[in-house]
């Protein structure tokens, strides 16, 4: 059976999306890693992206209506999962995304695309290192008289929670009601550079980050 998040840790790695080194998270963690989301940066790279999110999609039989990208990093990978659905898997699906700031002339709000009132919603993002962005997103979409059931990140960065003993992931489906799916795990990441020799630096500093803030 194919194993799509061990292509995607493969995928991100060799095409240098992982970036190594020092960076300050939101949350003020220093990290050895970070995932640049700002690599996608031609169509086929954008392409092979909204591919992965598309097989995960199908793979779990994530059931909704609309596909919401919350801005700014939501919106690309909503339309390329939208195009990838319909290419790749004769899917034909709404897509939405939100303005940062409402719009007061022409059509006005800050919604674009398809309405979200009465449907199911699955929004897409790059990330899962808290759940502010999931929040903001219930609270938006709810607004628009949409339900948030599901939320889909590329790479879950495995870290614990705030508030709460449980993983980030599991804080914040719990706490806003919202199945969360992953593309990949960065434990996925370690295991598939585990076996390259150059890497052997990177893996031992993302373990001894994981062995503090991991969950």
């Amino acid at each position: 059976m194919r194993d799509i998040s061990k292509e995607f840790a493969k995928f991100i790695v060799d095409d240098g999306i992982i970036k190594f080194g020092e960076f300050t998270l939101k949350s003020g963690r220093l990290s050895p890693y970070f995932f640049n989301f700002g690599s996608f940066n031609d169509s086929a790279m954008l392409a092979r992206l909204g591919s992965f999110y598309a097989d995960t999609i199908v793979k779990e039989q994530i059931p909704f209506d609309i596909i919401f990208g919350p801005a700014y990093k939501g919106i690309p990978i909503a339309l390329t999962t939208a195009l990838a659905l319909h290419n790749n898997d004769a899917i034909n699906v709404g897509f939405a995304f939100n303005r940062k700031l409402q719009k007061q002339y022409g059509e006005g709000g800050n919604i674009i695309g398809a309405s979200l009132a009465g449907k199911k919603i699955l929004a897409v993002d790059d990330v899962l290192t808290s759940g502010r962005t999931i929040k903001e997103t219930k609270q938006l979409v709810e607004s628009e008289g949409g339900q948030l059931t599901a939320f889909l990140v590329a790479l879950d960065r495995e870290e614990k929670g705030s508030e709460t003993a449980l993983s980030a992931l599991e804080e914040a489906s719990k706490a806003y009601n919202v199945n969360i799916h992953v593309v990949a795990r960065i434990t996925d990441v370690v295991a598939y550079m585990s076996d390259a020799a150059d890497k052997e630096h990177h893996v031992t500093k993302i373990k001894e980050y994981l062995n503090v803030y991991g969950k």
